[in-house]
C-alpha cells in the first residue's frame, strides 16, 4: 500500500508539529470544576472555577485560560471515541496575562512554587518574565493525531482551535482549501496501517509512538490526485462521520469494520481512480491483514498480562527501580524521626517577610566578608539585612522551594532554624546510610539510596508547607 505512487509522505501535504510540552501538565492544564455552576463563565466576574495541581480548587479569570486538550484517552463519549473536539473543552491551558495576578491565581502560583516547579528544567526553559508565563509556541492545528496509539488511529477535528498538549501531533493542510480532504485521509484505515511502518513500537499492547518526524514520513493517499468528480463523495462521507461525531474503531481481529469506516475508505480509494469493486477487494485484504496483526499482538499481550500478574503476586514489577524502591523503604523506616522544615519550627505569630527570589539568584553558601546579607540576581540585589536570613533562604532552596520565600524577620530565629535543619539533615543521612547498607552492598548503591531517602524527606517538607492550616495567623512584612 505504501509503495503505491498515489500515496505520498504526509509532509508533502501538510505541516506537522508536536503539541505543547509544558514541563508540568498537572499545573498548566487545569480542569473545569465539576460542581454545580463550576466550569462555566461567571458573567459578573468573567471567571472560571477550575481544579488544578494537587486537587487545588479556585476561580481564575477566563482571560488567563485557553481551551486545551490534554490526553487522547479523554476524547470519548461513553465507550465511543469522538471525532470532533468540543468548543467547551474539559481542560484549559493556564496562560496568565502580564501584570498582577488576578482572582485565586496568586495562590495557585504559590502552590506551584512550593512544589518546586520553577526548578524543573523544562518549566524553566519555557519561562518568560515569570516561570508561570510560558513562551513555548502553542499549537492549535486543525487536526490532532495521537503521539501514542494502539489499535485505533485517527485525527481529531480541532475546528475551534484548542491548544494541543504534547501527547498530540498537530497537522494542518498546506493548502487550506484541502483541510477537510486531509482530515478524511488521516482517518482512513490506509493511514492507520501505514503509520505502523514509521512509528516505534513501545512494547505495550500494540502501542506505537508516532511523533512529528515519523508522522511526516507516513505515507497517505495523495489528495492532489483525487478525481475532481469524486471529491464530493469523499467530503460528504467524511462530513457524515463528523456529524455523527464518531471516530470509527480500527478493524477487529476478524477484520470487521463499521460502515462509516468502510464507506470512507471506499470513497478515498475511488477518488484515486479505483472502481468500487477494486476498492472493496483491496480493503478486504487490508482489513484481514490488520486483523491478523492485531490478533497476534493480543495473544502476546494476554501472555504478558499473565506474567505480570504472577510478578505482582510475588511483589515484583518490571517498572520499579530497585534503588528507588529501597530508598522509599528506608524513608518509611526513618520518617518518624524526620521533622518538617520549616513548618514545624516557625511559630504561628512569627513575623514573616515574603521575598521574591528568582531561580537564577546567587545565594552564598558561606558568610562573605562584606555585604553578608545580600542575594544577587542578574538584574538587582536583594538585601536581606543579615547573613542568617540569607542562610535561611539557602535552606529553602535546598528543600526545593522557589519563587516567593517566606523568611522570618528575626535573623536570630532564622539562624536557629537553619542550625536545626543542618543537624537533622546530617542525622537523617547517617540513619539512611546505616539502613541502606542492610539492603545494598556497593558504596555507589548506598549513596544512591541515601539520596533517594533525603529526596523523600525534602518532598515531605514541601508537602507540609502546602498543608499548612488556612486559619494560621501570620504577620507579613512587605513583599519585595
Amino acid at each position: 500500500m505504501a509503495a503505491r505512487d498515489d500515496f505520498v509522505k504526509l509532509e508533502s501535504l501538510a505541516t506537522v508539529k508536536l503539541g505543547l510540552k509544558s514541563g508540568a501538565d498537572d499545573f498548566f492544564f487545569v480542569q473545569r470544576g465539576s460542581a454545580a455552576g463550576h466550569g462555566n463563565l461567571v458573567p459578573s466576574r468573567g471567571a472560571v472555577a477550575v481544579t488544578g495541581k494537587d486537587s487545588w480548587h479556585g476561580v481564575i479569570s477566563s482571560r488567563d485560560l485557553i481551551p486545551a486538550i490534554l490526553n487522547p484517552h479523554q476524547l470519548f463519549d461513553g465507550k465511543q471515541r469522538t471525532l470532533t473536539i468540543s468548543k467547551q473543552t474539559k481542560h484549559l491551558y493556564l496562560a496568565p496575562r502580564a501584570g498582577a495576578l488576578k482572582e485565586d491565581l496568586k495562590d495557585y502560583v504559590r502552590l506551584g512554587e512550593i512544589a518546586g516547579l520553577p526548578n524543573q528544567k523544562l518549566v524553566a526553559a519555557n519561562a518568560e518574565d515569570a516561570w508561570y508565563r510560558q513562551v513555548r509556541s502553542r499549537v492549535y492545528s486543525r487536526w490532532a493525531l495521537p503521539y501514542n496509539s494502539a489499535y485505533d488511529y485517527g485525527a481529531w477535528d480541532n475546528e475551534f482551535g484548542a491548544i494541543l498538549n504534547g501527547r498530540f501531533v498537530g497537522v494542518d493542510a498546506i493548502d487550506d482549501e484541502n483541510q477537510l480532504l486531509l482530515g478524511a485521509v488521516l482517518n482512513t484505515t490506509m493511514t492507520a496501517m501505514c503509520r505502523l511502518l514509521e512509528g516505534v513500537a513501545t512494547g505495550v499492547e500494540g502501542a506505537y509512538d508516532v511523533g512529528p518526524p515519523a508522522a511526516r514520513k507516513m505515507r497517505v493517499p495523495d489528495i492532489r490526485r483525487f478525481d475532481p468528480s469524486r471529491i464530493a463523495e469523499v467530503t460528504d462521507t467524511f462530513q457524515a462521520m463528523r456529524e455523527a461525531n464518531i471516530m470509527p474503531p480500527a478493524p477487529s481481529t476478524e477484520g470487521k469494520v463499521s460502515l462509516l469506516r468502510r464507506h470512507l475508505d471506499v470513497a478515498v480509494l475511488c477518488a484515486l481512480g479505483m472502481s468500487a469493486g477494486q476498492a472493496t477487494a483491496l480493503l478486504d485484504r487490508l482489513y484481514a491483514s490488520y486483523g491478523r496483526w492485531r490478533g497476534g499482538v493480543e495473544k502476546v499481550e494476554t501472555k504478558m498480562r499473565s506474567n505480570r500478574r504472577a510478578m505482582n503476586a510475588l511483589g515484583q514489577s518490571r517498572t520499579v527501580n530497585p534503588i528507588e524502591a529501597t530508598g522509599r523503604r528506608v524513608w518509611d523506616e526513618i520518617r518518624h524521626d524526620a521533622p518538617n522544615f520549616p513548618s514545624d519550627f516557625v511559630a504561628k505569630d512569627e513575623v514573616i517577610e515574603v521575598i521574591g527570589v528568582p531561580t537564577d539568584a546567587y545565594i552564598p553558601e558561606s558568610e562573605p566578608l562584606i555585604e553578608a546579607g545580600i542575594i544577587t540576581t542578574k538584574k538587582k540585589r536583594l538585601d536581606l539585612k543579615h547573613c542568617g536570613r540569607v542562610a535561611y533562604a539557602r535552606m529553602l532552596r535546598i528543600i526545593g522551594f522557589a519563587g516567593l520565600f517566606e523568611i522570618p524577620v528575626s535573623h536570630v530565629r532564622c539562624m536557629a532554624i537553619v542550625a536545626l535543619f543542618e543537624e537533622h539533615h546530617a542525622k537523617l543521612r547517617e540513619a539512611a546510610r546505616q539502613r541502606a547498607e542492610k539492603y545494598v552492598s556497593s558504596k555507589e548503591s548506598v549513596d544512591a539510596v541515601v539520596n533517594v531517602t533525603i529526596r523523600h524527606w525534602l518532598k515531605t517538607c514541601r508537602d507540609a508547607a502546602l498543608a499548612r492550616p488556612t486559619d494560621e495567623v501570620r504577620v507579613e512584612a512587605k513583599t519585595h
